[in-house]
């Protein structure tokens, strides 16, 4: 089981989680897969969204099956330009899978819900927005956070009004003039 609790000036959130690490065999789709189809097209996998690019899935009828009692439809692989069947190659691979499962929540020892541990968990953002979140400017050099960059604090114009700072975006260079109250401290307030 895996525990992890935030200690909150409220009280103390702890979020607990059993899961199972499933081991066996399980076919995969192949990376050095590769063929040519009798109308001369390759075929490959390739990374991406898109595994096989040059292949589209085509989807049987539905039909009913009465040893699970559900229905089930199949699919496969054509060529998109000539439209014979493919199967791709597989390898299996034998890699222990962690599986998750529920995730249980508890406020100060208490059980409590997913939707109560929402809202603490989001109040506890709301707090630290407010506490992060610059009220004056900061000085030249400073590093701060813009969204989910770091930037580095620039001198400000003169005619610029002091609601707006100016940031220098590191890798890039770039300068921009943001509001002041779009910028965050670098860290958790007192921890830097």
């Amino acid at each position: 089981m895996t525990t992890h609790t935030l200690n909150l000036a409220e009280g103390e959130l702890t979020f607990e989680q059993d899961g199972e690490w499933i081991h066996g065999s399980r076919h995969v789709p192949d990376p050095d897969w590769r063929t040519t189809d009798s109308h001369g097209h390759t075929h490959r996998y390739t990374d991406g969204p898109d595994s096989y690019p040059t292949l589209t899935t085509v989807w049987g009828e539905p039909y009913w099956c009465g040893d699970c009692r559900d229905e089930h439809q199949d699919s496969w692989y054509e060529c998109r330009q000539c439209g014979e069947k493919i199967t791709p190659g597989t390898r299996v691979d034998s890699t222990p899978t962690y599986i998750a499962g529920p995730v249980h929540y508890y406020w100060n020892g208490d059980p409590i819900s997913t939707e109560k541990a929402s809202e603490i968990i989001t109040e506890m953002q709301r707090l630290h927005d407010e506490a992060t979140r610059l009220k004056t400017r900061p000085e030249v050099g400073a590093q701060v956070r813009l969204y989910d960059t770091t930037v580095t604090v620039v001198p400000t114009e003169d005619h610029v009004p002091d609601t707006h700072v100016t940031v220098m975006h590191h890798g890039t260079g770039a300068l921009e003039t943001v509001a002041l109250d779009a910028l965050r401290t670098k860290g958790l307030p007192g921890l830097g």
